[in-house]
């Protein structure tokens, strides 16, 4: 039996409202969003501290009091 019918055995055989089941699925899609994340940076898609300040900024821009 390989390592991925293990997992799918062990998964089949818990309850639906385990908390387990529901840990499971965060860290997968946790470690998802840290690949794609990784990817970014490796592909250059990120910018700087001072860009994204200035980006919210944009966005956001802080009232000032008269």
């Amino acid at each position: 039996m390989t390592l991925k019918q293990q997992i799918h055995n062990l998964v089949d055989e818990l309850p639906d409202n385990s908390p387990l089941l529901t840990e499971v699925r965060e860290t997968l899609r946790m470690n998802h969003a840290i690949g794609e994340a990784m990817e970014d940076v490796r592909e250059g898609r990120t910018y700087g501290g001072e860009e994204f300040l200035a980006k919210v900024q944009e966005r956001s821009p802080r009232k000032t009091s008269a």
